[in-house]
């Protein structure tokens, strides 16, 4: 699903305009992200939690040579859904 499904989704079943729900949702991505960008965990009740993670640096081999490569320390994004999306998906 891309963001424009979403947004039509949502103004169908709340019935609010197209306009006014591309607003709420881009303000909430927004939100997400600055809060992600904090390195704070973000938890939707029923759904699951983004949660920042620091990956260290390191060394790697670049695959069909011996050569070896630094990287760099950097931080990525885990998801962890919920029991209750998980047991959804597992129904289905």
């Amino acid at each position: 699903m891309k963001k424009s499904m979403l947004i039509n989704e949502v103004a169908e079943k709340t019935g609010l305009p197209r306009g006014e729900v591309e607003v709420i949702v881009n303000s909430m991505l927004d939100s997400v992200t600055e809060a992600l960008k904090a390195r704070e965990s973000v938890s939707f009740i029923g759904f699951g939690s983004f949660v920042p993670v620091k990956k260290n640096a390191r060394e790697i081999y670049i695959p069909g040579t011996t050569k070896k490569v630094k990287v760099d320390e950097k931080y990525g994004i885990r998801f962890k859904p919920s029991k209750k999306l998980k047991s959804i998906i597992e129904e289905s």
